[in-house]
């Protein structure tokens, strides 16, 4: 007796962003019996804000968010959106102590930023984010990824290209 092909079956919890009000709602994202279903807390209750087969679905994340895009409406959804409140605030910390010159701050900032992304990436994880990512894919949803490692890759080359860039600029300056 052969057992029956079950279909893949996985819950992303996070935070729906509501890009009107920059406000976030509790949602849980569920894909199984080949459906991707988004369910958001409202105070009366979970609703049900859609229902459709993984394939009309494009799931889309980047560090600790998963986008799903249905029929061309996006939908972020956060795995700690308190992370992004606490960037900004480390971001503004870090640019103080770059203004007043002040070494304590600008490594208090670093560290809590390495500190932040760590918690956001294990938020993502505990939220269930790669069960979500690998049960949709399977499921017949177009799934893309960019993780952390990544997205640190593009800052440092980023980053490498200015400092290249702006030794170019200095050396042809100061031979001229």
């Amino acid at each position: 007796m052969t057992m029956p092909n079950q279909l893949p079956y996985a819950v992303f919890s996070g935070a729906l962003v509501d890009r009107a009000t920059g406000g976030w709602s509790p949602a849980q994202a569920v894909v199984g019996q080949g459906l991707v279903t988004l369910w958001i807390a409202t105070p009366a209750g979970w609703v049900q804000h859609f229902s459709v087969p993984a394939s009309e679905v494009v799931v889309k994340s980047a560090a600790q968010r998963i986008t799903l895009v249905v029929r061309g409406q996006s939908y972020p959804i956060l795995a700690d959106p308190a992370a992004v409140d606490r960037a900004v605030r480390l971001n503004v910390t870090g640019i103080t102590g770059n203004i007043t010159g002040s070494p304590i701050l600008e490594t208090v900032s670093t560290a809590g930023r390495l500190a932040n992304q760590a918690g956001a990436a294990q938020a993502f994880s505990a939220g269930g984010g790669t069960q979500f990512l690998a049960a949709s894919r399977a499921s017949g949803a177009r799934v893309s990824r960019l993780g952390y490692p990544a997205i640190m890759a593009i800052g440092c080359g980023t980053a490498l290209v200015i400092a290249v860039v702006t030794l170019v600029v200095a050396a042809v300056v100061i031979n001229m």
